[in-house]
């Protein structure tokens, strides 16, 4: 291994490390969300550089398709908040795609499922609709019950979005 893709890992893994501490903050609560919101707000850049690194590297580097993969669900809340519409899905895409080669169904579907959510608050309704279809599949073929419940819900929403373009 090279020094140099060494430290890029180190780095990745350290702020994917913070962004957790600061989602972490953010769930509990209270005055807790304020600093939890000012820790991502101090590292971003950081966090940012950590998961862009990873999501360049993860064909070709084990660690980093796991780390591409675990970044948006570590930050959930605070990726949420924090990110726009566009880096939250450019984030998705990635992380569902390490999901993917990783071989983690219930991420991958995971993934898809927000990644459709992020993609219909954009207005992108109908990709929205393929990436639910996806995400339910996978679900089905897992036996994740509860996961097929919610991706039935979001997809009757997504198609509800859809028939009030068509008739808006």
């Amino acid at each position: 291994m090279s020094r140099v893709r060494d430290a890029y890992l180190r780095h990745a893994q350290y702020y994917m490390r913070i962004l957790q501490s600061a989602n972490e903050l953010y769930v509990q609560g209270g005055e807790a969300i304020s600093k939890g919101r000012a820790l991502f707000d101090q590292e971003k850049l950081n966090i940012e550089a950590g998961q862009s690194w990873s999501a360049a590297h993860l064909d070709v580097d084990d660690e980093a398709m796991r780390l591409c993969n675990e970044y948006p669900t570590l930050g959930a809340f605070c990726l949420e908040l924090r990110h726009s519409p566009v880096e939250r899905i450019r984030w998705l895409r990635a992380a569902a795609h390490a999901a993917h080669r990783l071989g983690n169904r219930h991420a991958e579907a995971s993934h898809l499922g927000n990644l459709a959510l992020a993609l219909r608050h954009q207005g992108e309704v109908r990709k929205a609709v393929e990436y639910h279809l996806q995400s339910l599949t996978i679900v089905r073929e897992i036996g994740d019950r509860q996961g097929e419940g919610e991706n039935l819900n979001n997809l009757g929403n997504a198609f509800l979005s859809l028939v009030q373009l068509q008739t808006g």
